[in-house]
């Protein structure tokens, strides 16, 4: 073959592949952009105009939504629950994930084994230990019983993913903290800690994106109406009321552009998280 066919053969080979990468595009966003455009639409131009965008916006579907199904509470709700998960999942992971990727001790590999047996262990299974566990700590219907349960069930999945982390940094960063008068642990908050923001960023996401959709456990947990997260509410109010779709489609996007938006600012921290952890297992 002479260069100018395997040139011909180098473009089309490429165009496939952005043609296919365009195909994944369309596929990915169009269903949030097909949320948010029937979010603007009358119940009227819902139907006649299924597909595609609105000819007249109907912003006060937002406020009807927001009003009706009472989301400023449980939008707070999920903000609490949310940041309470990560405010106790960020630390404990960091500082066991530490542990087990730098220091040996007798049966670590043992209890590493054990958290990462809670990646395979399926969530429906727990569900009679966890909420009996809950009553008998007189947790039920609270906050702090949704904030402990899920940061439970993120531990051995963030365990994982730090370590990996804490593995692909050089050793030579703590000794050279140790050299200059820092103590393991003040090497650990001064030096390693700062370095792992990346890996903690994609804990973020991870754990905050679990938080923040949780339905199941919420269900369980969860009965008083002022205590609803966004999900719960979401379907709490669907089964009480006749469905209009483009005040539906509102909720949802509510519920879902907050997590995008998040992603979108952390997405370079989320990806070299994510880099940064696969180069040593």
């Amino acid at each position: 073959m002479n260069k100018f066919g395997k040139k011909a053969q180098k473009s089309v080979a490429h165009l496939f592949s952005y043609i296919v990468m365009a195909v994944v595009v369309i596929l990915t966003i169009y269903p949030v952009l097909w949320m948010i455009f029937g979010s603007l639409k009358s119940d009227t131009e819902f139907y006649s105009n299924i597909w595609g965008w609105p000819t007249n916006p109907v912003w006060s579907n937002y406020v009807t939504a927001w009003v009706n199904a009472d989301m400023g509470i449980r939008f707070l709700n999920s903000i609490i629950v949310t940041v309470g998960t990560l405010a106790v999942v960020l630390p404990f992971i960091s500082m066991a994930a530490y542990a087990f990727a730098k220091i040996k001790f007798p049966g670590s590999n043992l209890l590493f084994y054990f958290f990462l047996l809670s990646l395979m262990i399926p969530q429906g299974v727990t569900v009679i230990p966890i909420f009996s566990v809950v009553i008998n700590l007189g947790l039920q219907n609270t906050r702090l019983s949704l904030i402990l349960v899920l940061s439970s069930q993120a531990m051995g999945f963030g365990i994982f993913l730090m370590r990996a982390f804490f593995i692909s940094l050089p050793k030579e960063l703590e000794e050279a903290a140790m050299i200059d008068g820092c103590t393991p642990i003040g090497a650990f908050f001064r030096v390693i800690l700062p370095l792992a923001k990346p890996g903690l960023a994609t804990m973020v996401v991870f754990s905050g994106m679990a938080a923040w959709n949780d339905y199941f456990m919420s269900s369980i947990l969860v009965r008083n109406s002022k205590l609803m997260t966004l999900p719960l509410g979401l379907v709490n109010y669907i089964g009480q009321h006749i469905t209009n779709y483009p005040q539906l489609f509102a909720m949802l996007s509510i519920v879902t552009v907050p997590i995008v938006i998040a992603y979108i600012i952390g997405q370079k921290q989320f990806i070299s998280g994510l880099t940064a952890g696969a180069v040593k297992g």
